[in-house]
């Protein structure tokens, strides 16, 4: 604490100001420069910490050694299709710059390349990190160095310095938006650039359909991916974000196809597309997730016949992407015999009981529609319950297990059971997996996909279209442990509040991530079309630019404004200012009494009478009124003879 206030009252050192800019652009960078780099860093501050001033040799030892840590750092690295990546070479840059930095402050000298360093290491941070904390942090960077910069001209305590500093911040503050608005970022398309942090690998979609231990059940309510509509949230029956399509059963395991057997994309029909843009977090896979039917792919995407969208590389970090769908659920297509003849595969050894339902089936219809209506009216006849704590299966028969047994289970049972036996009775089926949100999580066009919204559901072949089944929706029960929230009743209320707060406090980061971290010249052209054909649009613009100058004038009022809390010592501050713009300011740890007693002498004016009364009034019990007009009459007579 006595540091503090030493800290505050005390008149700045152009080292101390470099350093504690120094300290605030480099704690975002310890996050990603690597451990030998870490360990020079660690022995510069030892070297500063001891204060000696370096010889010649200790210097060139520093260098060597920072040499030597930029080539473990980057071991590996150096080639030509390595260094041809922008992040790789911006991060050459930092350690040498740092090596140099070292070197100077070793010195303890101060010049122009010191003065300007915390800038480029600020610039070059902005490359590594993509976050909304990150953006927070980079605002409180640049109030901390323009504080360091007004401290270090004004040389005057700091709290003084801050209330300038704060000023010309929120002065600057009209003009950075609207260079912001004019000038947007250049984006790199096939650079590694931008801002890169906050990457967790979550998924609750490995792109199998396990009916063991390992079963599709994810109620974590961790984001997968936010989405952002371009018109209205669709209804929650056209909310099918589609992952991998599953043909094969092997091993108690659902599994899509090999590549060998996938065929091209089929030709998809022509309609009203929906768009929509997502924010997708790192899965370590290679699936995209996509409304059916999709028809607009994010580039180097690359959709195959089952509709099913991948990247060329796993997904490890946050990947952004446009897309457009046509809202159907189903879609017209030649199936190859090849596919087809898998597409009706089952094991004939295992789920007896179910193969004898197939058989009644078969021999009683001919038509596949009616033997899919017979399916159907089997699975509601059933009285299925959807609980996500169903009882143990025998695996072995896991489909007779579901439909006679324990009927009970959640989404992979349901497609499992439905996809078996359509096949059975001769109709071809497949199982998809991927997302299906509820449309709670949602405000306005944006929406949140959690893992828990992981499903699966089933798609039959018949009249030449594939169709999709929601086989979940033949359950004539729904468990009260299927609700993921958790709590009692009397908790309810409390939990919807916040979840209800979580959700805005997402959308807020979600806007924040679309119009400021993502801002570049297409998002630009987005914007000054709004601005031009929706009248609605450009007024709400305009007027919330007029209402943030207004709240910004407000606060720049505020902040000229002195809070007096000592009548004595504000009626008294207006002089020592104008004392010190004379160029006779206080020393630090100079009296009150000596500092009006020195000024008096050397530059006879009359302090005496102010001397006296300031100190009567600081030190009786109360402050007398009359004692107090008379000393602010001193003040104001002495002030005005200054000028």
């Amino acid at each position: 604490m006595r540091y503090l206030k030493h800290l505050l009252s005390s008149k700045p050192t152009p080292l101390r100001t470099l350093d504690i800019a120094y300290i605030t652009t480099l704690l975002p960078l310890l996050f990603f420069i690597k451990l030998p780099m870490l360990f020079f860093l660690l022995l510069v501050l030892l070297l500063l910490l001891i204060g000696k001033k370096p010889t010649a040799v200790t210097l060139f030892a520093v260098a060597m050694t920072g040499t030597a840590a930029i080539f473990f750092s980057l071991y590996g690295s150096f080639s030509f299709a390595g260094l041809s990546r922008l992040k790789l070479f911006v991060e050459l840059m930092i350690y040498l710059l740092l090596i140099a930095i070292a070197l100077q402050r070793l010195t303890k000298e101060v010049n122009f390349y010191l003065k300007i360093s915390p800038l480029l290491l600020l610039a070059t941070t902005l490359f590594f990190f993509y976050s909304l904390p990150m953006l927070i942090y980079v605002m409180a960077e640049v109030f901390i160095l323009i504080t360091m910069l007004v401290w270090q001209v004004m040389q005057s305590d700091l709290d003084r310095s801050l209330r300038v500093a704060s000023k010309l911040y929120i002065a600057s503050l009209p003009i950075v938006i609207l260079f912001f608005i004019f000038f947007p970022r250049i984006s790199f398309e096939h650079a590694s650039y931008g801002f890169k942090g906050d990457l967790v690998h979550r998924s609750g979609h490995d792109g199998l359909m396990h009916l063991d231990s390992n079963a599709l059940l994810v109620p974590s309510q961790r984001i997968v991916m936010e989405v952002g509509f371009k018109e209205k949230i669709p209804s929650a029956d056209h909310l099918y974000f589609r992952g991998s399509v599953l043909y094969q059963k092997t091993d108690r395991i659902w599994r899509p196809l090999n590549a060998s057997l996938h065929p091209s994309a089929p030709d998809l029909p022509k309609g009203e597309m929906t768009g929509y843009k997502v924010t997708l977090y790192p899965t370590n896979k290679r699936w995209i997730y996509l409304l059916d039917t999709p028809l607009l792919l994010p580039e180097k995407a690359r959709m195959d016949f089952h509709l099913q969208s991948t990247m060329p590389e796993p997904i490890k970090e946050t990947f952004l992407y446009n897309a457009g769908s046509l809202l159907q659920s189903s879609y017209r297509t030649p199936l190859p015999a090849t596919l087809e003849k898998i597409a009706l595969g089952y094991d004939h050894r295992s789920d007896p009981r179910t193969q004898v339902l197939a058989n009644d089936i078969r021999s009683r219809f001919n038509e596949p529609h009616q033997r899919f209506e017979a399916v159907r009216s089997f699975f509601r006849a059933q009285q299925l319950t959807y609980t996500l704590k169903p009882g143990a299966f025998d695996l072995n028969n896991s489909t007779d297990s579901f439909l006679f047994d324990q009927k009970e289970g959640y989404c992979v049972h349901f497609a499992a059971a439905f996809a078996t036996l359509s096949r059975m009775v001769g109709i071809p089926s497949r199982i998809v997996t991927g997302y299906r949100p509820d449309g709670s999580d949602s405000i306005g066009n944006y929406l949140i996909v959690r893992e828990s919204d992981a499903h699966a559901w089933v798609e039959v072949y018949l009249d030449g279209e594939w169709r999709r089944v929601e086989s979940t929706a033949f359950a004539s029960s729904i468990e009260s442990d299927t609700d993921q929230t958790g709590g009692t009743d009397g908790a309810g209320g409390e939990q919807t509040r916040w979840k209800q707060l979580n959700l805005y406090l997402h959308y807020i980061k979600y806007q924040i991530d679309t119009w400021i971290l993502e801002y570049s010249s297409l998002s630009q052209k987005k914007l000054f079309s709004y601005l031009k054909t929706d009248t609605l649009f450009l007024i709400k613009f305009i007027s919330s630019f007029l209402l943030l100058l207004a709240l910004l004038i407000l606060a720049l009022y505020l902040l000229s404004q002195s809070k007096c809390r000592d009548k004595i010592q504000c009626t008294l501050k207006p002089l020592l200012d104008a004392l010190e713009k004379q160029g006779l300011p206080r020393h630090s740890g100079e009296s009150l009494n000596h500092y009006f007693s020195r000024i008096e002498q050397a530059e006879q004016i009359p302090l005496t009478a102010i001397n006296r009364l300031y100190h009567q009034l600081r030190y009786q019990k109360a402050v007398r009124p009359e004692i107090l007009r008379i000393f602010q009459e001193e003040v104001r007579s002495v002030k005005k003879s200054l000028k």
